[in-house]
């Protein structure tokens, strides 16, 4: 038997009396109030995923792999909370970025100082970009497009846009981190029982999902639209169904999942992560949430659990629906505590 656990060691928010799972029924989920307590959180995410074999005859539990996606905001919660749950970093196999944006590599540096072993990191080259984040309402973004860094010096010195510089490989390889770009999908786990799948790149097919706002100087010093086409996401795929574990999601939820039915003819059970819809429009969140409704042919419910970049009104908005439908939607949708652990066993 294979158990991946899934701990979410960065999240926006700390709940320890969080008790949807005991409401529901959901024994697929794991919550420690005394260590949800000692947890902080921060605006960032970050998993700590342990795959295990079970021996039942010898009642063991080996560990067979041991990944890091993403590790959190500046503020260094993943490494903290990491230490509250009781883990440890020296055994780490790979690290898996979901894409170069602050609250997502917060602790990178830090957990490479800490480990002892070459660690796989697996990213895009996008992360050679320097990029640039809109972060006051009066700024536009004819502000940014088309100039140069110098050009929005004073809107950097002001904090109402925020600077990012790329990776520094060079540091990276210093702290042994070995970079891997990619742009195609990559199977980091490949078992007959458990499968794992970091994305390639996802299309953008659904124009609702359009990225705006995000900045980035790629060519000649001139600051273009970023697509963030770094977005990566996992496809944790079992013999009978998906898990699908999210970063910021920037690429959409919808096209992330078309993308993850182009991979895998399994059906999608539970999603887990970030699904940046904190700005999106009532329109586009509507959508989706129909969308989750019928985008594939499943008995059982989809479980969600949108993190961090989600936004209040995609809770909102779901519980607005199942108040109205006399049929209740078929996408059950629970907000998660830093500290949660969800635990699957195939």
């Amino acid at each position: 038997m294979i158990e991946c656990e899934i701990t979410v060691l960065t999240n926006n928010i700390v709940n320890p009396h969080q008790n949807f799972h005991k409401k529901n029924n959901l024994d697929f989920i794991r919550s420690n109030k005394l260590a949800i307590t000692k947890s902080l959180a921060e605006h960032g995410l970050g998993f700590l995923i342990n795959i295990y074999r079970i021996e039942r005859k010898l009642n063991k539990r080996k560990l067979i792999k041991k990944l890091i996606f993403d590790t959190g905001g500046p503020n260094l919660t993943f490494l903290y909370n990491l230490h509250v749950m009781e883990y440890s970093v020296n055994d780490i196999n790979d690290i898996i970025l979901s894409h170069w944006h602050y609250d997502h590599i917060g602790g990178l540096h830090r957990i490479l100082l800490q480990n002892q072993n070459e660690i796989p990191i697996y990213c895009h080259k996008s992360f050679k970009f320097e990029r640039f984040f809109i972060k006051s309402d009066d700024v536009r973004n004819s502000d940014l497009s088309g100039k140069t860094k110098e050009e929005i010096k004073p809107l950097i010195e002001q904090s109402k846009v925020i600077l990012q510089k790329p990776i520094n490989c060079e540091e990276i390889s210093d702290l042994d981190g070995n970079i891997k770009f990619l742009s195609k999908s990559y199977k980091i786990l490949d078992l007959d029982e458990i499968k794992i799948i970091l994305s390639g790149e996802i299309p953008r097919k659904h124009e609702d999902e359009d990225v705006s706002s995000f900045y980035a100087i790629q060519n000649k010093e001139i600051l273009e639209p970023d697509k963030i086409m770094d977005d990566k996401c996992l496809i944790i795929e079992f013999e009978d169904n998906v898990i699908l574990l999210n970063g910021c999601c920037h690429s959409g939820l919808k096209n992330t999942i078309e993308y993850v039915k182009s991979q895998t003819k399994k059906p999608i059970s539970h999603i887990i992560g970030g699904f940046h819809m904190s700005n999106a429009s009532d329109y586009r969140i509507n959508n989706t949430i129909d969308y989750l409704q019928n985008f594939q042919e499943y008995q059982d419910d989809i479980f969600l659990f949108p993190v961090h970049c989600t936004g209040e009104a995609f809770y909102n908005n779901i519980l607005l629906k199942n108040t109205k439908n006399k049929e209740k939607l078929k996408s059950k949708t629970f907000n998660t505590s830093v500290g949660t652990q969800f635990i699957f066993r195939k």
